[in-house]
């Protein structure tokens, strides 16, 4: 395999999607509120929380490829519209990333009332019938609770005019924002869970396995249990990447780097110690997971690569 094959090899494993249990489960959730809308224009709101790296985002970007944009001679239908909050987190920012992923040719233009009035026509000249709203805790984490609370009620207003069920995808402090606005609250539904589970529980470790096991057809370079069993490397990634399918694909690429670099045929579990070091620099000895001295506990104390997710 030259370098280019390598490295196209790399592409396509990074855009590799996983569909573990409660992928599926979420996914089906969301076909269930977007059906509902359809035959009955009811409307339900969703809030979709998880830890970094849980893969939240792809699965918004999955959900969003089953209802593909339809360019036809005189209009372009979106049935499902995915916008990414932006950092800055306030109502203009947000009001103008909507604009912007619906084509208006001037999202900065006008004033906030201006541009929710466009967005609310924009939205009903695409024929949308669902409004995604990726990395939305950056509403939260924006400026003291009183521009919180601003930003959840225009929120709470365009939900009110646009009339299409609307979900909130982001991590767990994104439970906070309805908190602060009890209106926005009324209007989703319980929050729901994309995790793996529980790490305590019996079927974790196998739902572990079932993820890295979907990874592997995909893998440029395969990964060797010769000096290690299946169950013990299971654990041993549970540990290095929390659980989180973004961590562990992470992992596998540094890994395959190092080993393509080396012009080995395979990883292994010194490979993966190795690049366990380069996500976090001080993960060595009884902090590496792919260590003989390794503790195994989470690494998610204080300084440590899987702290502050929480919901607080």
């Amino acid at each position: 395999m030259d370098r280019e094959q390598f490295f196209n090899a790399l592409v396509s494993f990074d855009a590799e999607y996983v569909n573990f249990a409660a992928f599926g489960q979420i996914i089906g959730e969301m076909q269930k509120t977007l059906e509902l809308y359809r035959h009955t224009r009811m409307v339900r709101n969703l809030l979709i929380t998880g830890e970094s790296g849980c893969g939240k985002t792809s699965l918004a970007r999955s959900f969003q490829m089953q209802y593909p944009r339809q360019h036809l001679l005189e209009q372009t239908i979106t049935p499902v519209l995915l916008v990414e909050v932006p950092s800055l987190g306030t109502i203009g920012a947000l009001a103008r990333a909507v604009l912007h992923a619906l084509g208006d040719p001037y999202p900065d233009k006008g004033r906030v009332v201006d541009q929710t009035a466009r967005i609310e026509l924009l939205l009903r000249n695409c024929k949308a019938e669902m409004l995604i709203l990726d990395e939305a805790q950056h509403v939260y984490d924006r400026g003291q609770r009183k521009t919180q609370y601003a930003t959840a009620d225009w929120l709470k207003t365009l939900t009110n005019a646009i009339q299409i069920p609307v979900v909130l995808f982001g991590i767990p402090r994104l439970q906070n924002l309805l908190e602060v606005n009890v209106q926005l609250r009324r209007r989703f539904a319980a929050p729901i869970e994309l995790s793996l589970g529980n790490p305590d529980s019996l079927g974790f470790l196998d739902a572990n396995f079932d993820v890295i096991n979907a990874l592997l057809p995909a893998l440029p370079l395969p990964l060797s249990l010769r000096k290690t069993s299946a169950e013990e490397l299971t654990r041993r990634i549970y540990y290095a990447t929390d659980g989180r399918v973004g961590y562990l694909k992470r992992l596998l690429t540094i890994a395959l780097e190092a080993a393509w670099e080396r012009g080995e045929n395979e990883m292994d579990i010194g490979t993966l110690e190795d690049a366990f070091t380069n996500i976090w620099r001080d993960g060595i000895s009884k902090l590496n997971p792919f260590n003989r001295e390794f503790v195994y506990r989470r690494l998610d104390r204080a300084g440590e690569p899987f702290a502050g997710d929480r919901v607080t």
